[in-house]
């Protein structure tokens, strides 16, 4: 299993941020890998999302609950997978003085073997392009 968090400082407004990332059908047009993204279920602040990914050569199915607890905090944990065991993680943005302070952690492991030096590289290299990533579509975004 590895597990990894990152935070970055963006100036971009939180709320910005915030409407790309609640956004999910849109990660197809800006985050690497992302092929499809269906929303199963939406209800008050919980919203069921199938994702279609390549990662790693593979190509990689998972549904995730996401929990939106507030404006700038956000949930996941794994519902079911064709090779993902666990895959939980979040957001936090905490705006201040009109940039904000990014948090995205990440917990993952696979039902096939992946040598841990691999997973935990990869995670952790991914975390500050994926931050990047959301960033630059909300700037975008305007």
């Amino acid at each position: 299993m590895a597990s990894a968090s990152k935070t970055l400082n963006l100036d971009i407004p939180r709320d910005a941020l915030w409407k790309v990332i609640l956004d999910y059908e849109k990660y197809p047009e800006f985050v690497e890998g992302c092929q499809k993204v269906k929303i199963l279920s939406r209800e008050t602040g919980k919203v069921r999302v199938e994702y279609s990914i390549s990662l790693m050569g593979k190509d990689i199915f998972y549904v995730l609950d996401h929990i939106e607890a507030m404006p700038g905090k956000m949930s996941w944990t794994l519902v079911e997978s064709n090779i993902m065991k666990v895959n939980t993680g979040g957001w936090e943005l905490v705006e201040s003085n009109g940039s904000t302070a990014v948090t995205y952690s990440l917990e993952l492991d696979f039902k096939i073997y992946v040598p841990g030096m691999i997973l935990n590289g990869l995670v952790k290299s991914q975390l500050p392009k994926m931050i990047e990533g959301f960033g630059k579509r909300a700037v975008k975004n305007g």
